[in-house]
């Protein structure tokens, strides 16, 4: 109960940030932009235009408000010593930790919420030649457009809130600046870790084994990245896969909270 206090504090705080607001408006500006820029072709290559701006912006909006979130909100209460004011309360220490993380992953998906509506109104406005009104005569037309896009906003999603858990272990020990670089860093290393260790195999290079301990220590970015490309392309993605990858993130995240609440655990607060 108390974590959820925590969690909401926590969210408060996040959607306050200017950078919450900022990221919104980016969001909704390459949106719109997908949705007038010409891409001097016609028909389903401008939705999948469309598609492939709108998830990679959809993506990259929550990605950095995660990462900075728990970069920003979590280091500089242990800075500040505000932090220790908190645990002097009746306030466990993996109870901070747990409640900071859902308080960030709350405002993340709020976020995610609010620019995938923008994100499905440019869609529908696209399909429908420029009326966002569904008339039933378009609907036929218009859902598989709609729905194709699901799965890659929840596999967008929770490879956000998983790097966020990495951000908030992370927070426990690093400076703000360190925590983003070393998140980013991961991030990319983990979409291209297969592709670089399939390669590295082929050339019988000596640093195999060092890729692979990234490979299998790190999220597995690389399969959403594929499943991204096939929504492109207006593919419907199996709804078995994308529960494998919540239950596969879930599990991941469950893994870097308890990282985090140990490191925590005897870090000096004073």
């Amino acid at each position: 109960m108390r974590s959820l206090t925590v969690a909401l504090t926590t969210f408060q705080e996040s959607v306050r940030q200017p950078v919450f607001y900022a990221l919104l408006v980016l969001g909704t500006i390459l949106l719109i932009f997908s949705y007038l820029m010409p891409t001097f072709t016609v028909g389903t290559e401008e939705v999948k235009f469309i598609r492939d701006v709108g998830l990679g912006t959809y993506t990259l909006c929550i990605l950095l408000l995660g990462i900075f979130s728990a970069a920003n909100l979590i280091t500089t209460e242990i800075e500040n010593k505000t932090a220790m004011t908190v645990m002097s309360k009746p306030l466990r220490r993996h109870e901070f930790v747990i409640g900071k993380f859902l308080g960030i992953a709350f405002a993340v998906t709020f976020l995610a919420v609010l620019i995938t509506v923008v994100f499905i109104v440019v869609t529908i406005a696209k399909v429908a030649g420029g009326d966002i009104v569904i008339r039933q005569i378009a609907y036929a037309g218009i859902w598989p457009e709609v729905s194709v896009l699901f799965p890659g906003l929840i596999l967008g999603l929770f490879e956000t809130l998983v790097l966020t858990t990495l951000s908030v272990a992370l927070s426990t020990r690093l400076p703000m600046i360190l925590n983003v670089s070393i998140s980013f860093g991961l991030f990319v290393i983990a979409s291209i870790s297969g592709p670089v260790v399939d390669y590295l195999g082929e050339k019988k290079s000596s640093v195999v084994p060092v890729a692979k301990f990234f490979y299998y220590i790190l999220p597995n970015f690389q399969s959403n990245t594929e499943t991204y490309s096939a929504i492109g392309l207006g593919r419907d993605v199996p709804w078995g896969l994308v529960g494998l990858t919540v239950m596969y993130s879930a599990l991941y995240m469950g893994a870097a909270i308890s990282v985090a609440i140990l490191l925590f655990q005897d870090r000096e607060l004073g």
